[in-house]
């Protein structure tokens, strides 16, 4: 039988400069059960957020970010100013959220499971001259972009090729396991292999996977 299972991936890139902000109440110091960091540099932090069901946090902040669903959830935030919201997101679902002060909890029966990217106040991405949505739509599509960020679901299935194309610098998130070749522009071939909820830091590059 011919394999159709799909392998996704989120690949974030900034747009802009955005002014850099001072945390009071860093969510991995005051929260360090439920936040941990994949990776930092001076553009992003990357948060691996795991809640089980009925836990919640305490109060923290956050920059500018983008959050990515590993799986359905439901989640009740509370705010600085005693207000509340609630979201049920589903698997995949790709959010994007200005700074903020506030309380998590999980209202739900289901584990919450995400990665935030927290947004850093450092130089914007370059335009790119083979935009992956333009020459290979078929495997790329824009999640989410607004003038700060812009997310690109990326769809393969089992032994697909891409066009070849450009990335700024960038975060991948795997929302599958995933084992891929990329060939660069030069001819050369690199592997890689990263599972589910993976997130790596991608140099800027031209390549067809």
């Amino acid at each position: 039988l011919k394999e159709t299972i799909m392998r996704r991936i989120l690949f974030l890139t900034l747009l802009c400069v955005a002014a850099p902000v001072t945390l009071a109440q860093d969510a991995v110091k005051v929260d360090a059960k439920h936040y941990k960091v994949l990776l930092e540099n001076d553009q992003v932090r990357v948060l691996k957020i795991k809640y089980s069901p009925k836990e919640k946090s305490v109060m923290h902040e956050h920059p500018a970010t983008v959050v990515v669903f590993l799986g359905p959830s439901q989640a009740k935030f509370t705010l600085a100013d005693g207000s509340t919201t609630e979201v049920s997101p589903k698997a995949g679902e790709v959010s994007f959220g200005e700074a903020v002060k506030h309380l998590p909890e999980n209202i739900g029966n289901t584990p919450v499971d995400a990665v935030l990217v927290e947004l850093k106040g450092k130089a914007a991405a370059p335009a790119t001259t083979m935009d992956p949505v333009k020459v290979d739509p078929e495997h790329h599509t824009v999640a989410f972009e607004n003038d700060r960020v812009r997310v690109l679901r990326v769809n393969f299935k089992a032994h697909d090729t891409t066009k070849q194309h450009d990335h700024p610098n960038g975060v991948a998130i795997f929302l599958t396991d995933i084992k891929a070749k990329f060939t660069l522009a030069d001819g050369k071939t690199r592997e890689s292999s990263n599972k589910r909820g993976d997130a790596n830091w991608a140099a800027a590059e031209k390549h067809a996977v």
